[in-house]
């Protein structure tokens, strides 16, 4: 979409003129990415570039129009490079294996900007569209690749999210556990994953009328119970489900801790007997989400004996639990810019259990070999992003996720693109 641009920026500019806007971009960058696009200033910007604001308003409306014009800029590198990319005489293996080297590249060295991409008051204006420029390169190859017959009949839309997760999710810096895999290596494990899926060799006994998308009998739940739950417990629960919807509606940078008591119906002042800032309130909630999430998935998926049913049932409760928290998981990206530990934790806190079970599968057969750190961050990143795209990003306020877009997940997943 045409936008229109500032009168300044079209102009035409001295060396020194271009040499300036150029520096007060740089500047920007370095600003966004320390300190995230909501908590960054037009004068912090304007002090490391070295310049006043007199001359910052010369060639720019504000920061937004500054962080449009990056993103810009980064669409356009991507794009370039795209065009310039050369697929001729090379078999469909080697041709996924140069896009993927190429989007992985491309996230690695933008990694920064992916995470501000996640603030809550970017999404609608810049995010979906920033995205959006990436997955038409992706469907526009998926979709020659499918008419050559190279890949399965799969929505190339749900393939182009899955390939922008699986690369964002690896190009993380993890910490612990991690295994010793060069840039090179993921690369081919991310292009084998995406051709083959997780099937491995042992059978999967199935019905013969199996429904893909049938769900077992939840085992019982054992969490505790909100008739035994103390006073301060409830009190606690009720300012955490208030803030669910507080910064669903606002995003963290702009809830107030007055909307979430009023949400909550307590004392303003009851908020500090169970948080001692909103920074704390938003950990605790990360983990009271996190842990919920995992709650309803093992109840689920817990049950399975194989694990590619155990993978099956955990996509089709996972885009479950999003739709019914869809406000609320609109900002977990957002998460990842305001503070980057409980970022991280809420992440490795989902893959922990994950690498185990994907293991033990492994030496069972039925899944396919990958290193088990790579393959869970992997998986996660490919139903995250889908999510992301279909669910949290919907513009219509009652989305629903489509019978055939989870099926083709699931596909994906488990057998990947090979026909």
């Amino acid at each position: 979409m045409a936008r229109k641009k500032n009168e300044n920026s079209v102009r035409t500019l001295t060396k020194k003129g271009t040499a300036t806007r150029a520096s007060i971009l740089d500047a920007a960058h370095e600003v966004f990415r320390d300190t995230g696009y909501y908590a960054s200033s037009n004068s912090e910007i304007t002090r490391r570039a070295g310049v006043s604001l007199a001359t910052f308003y010369q060639y720019f409306r504000n920061k937004e129009q500054v962080f449009q014009e990056l993103n810009d800029l980064i669409v356009e590198r991507f794009i370039n490079k795209t065009e310039s990319l050369s697929l001729e005489g090379l078999d469909f293996a080697s041709r996924l294996k140069k896009i993927i080297t190429l989007l992985y590249e491309h996230t690695k060295n933008n990694l920064a900007f992916h995470r501000i991409l996640g603030e809550s008051e970017l999404i609608d204006r810049v995010t979906l569209d920033y995205y959006e420029a990436i997955a038409r390169f992706l469907r526009n190859f998926l979709r020659k690749e499918a008419v050559l017959g190279n890949i399965r009949s799969l929505d190339p839309n749900i393939i182009a999210y899955g390939l922008i997760g699986i690369c964002y999710f690896n190009s993380f810096k993890w910490g612990e556990p991690k295994e010793d895999l060069n840039e090179e290596q993921v690369i081919d494990l991310m292009a084998e994953l995406i051709m083959n899926g997780i099937n491995g060799s042992a059978e999967w006994k199935r019905k013969a009328d199996w429904d893909m998308l049938a769900l077992p009998e939840p085992s019982p739940l054992h969490e505790e119970t909100e008739d035994i739950m103390t006073k301060g417990e409830k009190t606690r629960q009720a300012i955490l489900l208030a803030a669910e919807k507080v910064f669903g509606q606002y995003g963290i940078n702009r809830a107030g801790i007055a909307e979430i008591t009023r949400e909550a119906g307590v004392a303003f002042g009851t908020f500090y007997v169970h948080f001692a800032s909103k920074a704390e309130l938003v950990e605790g909630y990360v983990k009271y989400v996190n842990r919920k999430m995992r709650c309803e998935i093992q109840r689920l998926a817990g049950t399975r004996a194989d694990r590619r049913d155990v993978e099956r049932v955990g996509i089709i409760v996972f885009f479950d639990f999003v739709l019914r928290h869809r406000a609320v998981y609109r900002i977990i990206p957002e998460f990842e810019m305001i503070d980057k530990e409980i970022s991280l934790w809420y992440y490795k806190k989902t893959a922990q259990g994950y690498i185990d079970g994907l293991d033990r599968a492994m030496k069972k057969g039925e899944i396919r070999q990958y290193p088990p750190v790579f393959l869970a961050h992997s998986l996660m990143g490919i139903i995250h992003f889908i999510g992301l795209k279909w669910v949290i990003w919907a513009a219509n306020p009652n989305v629903d996720l489509s019978r055939q877009a989870i099926e083709n997940s699931i596909q994906l997943v488990i057998w990947g693109l090979k026909p």
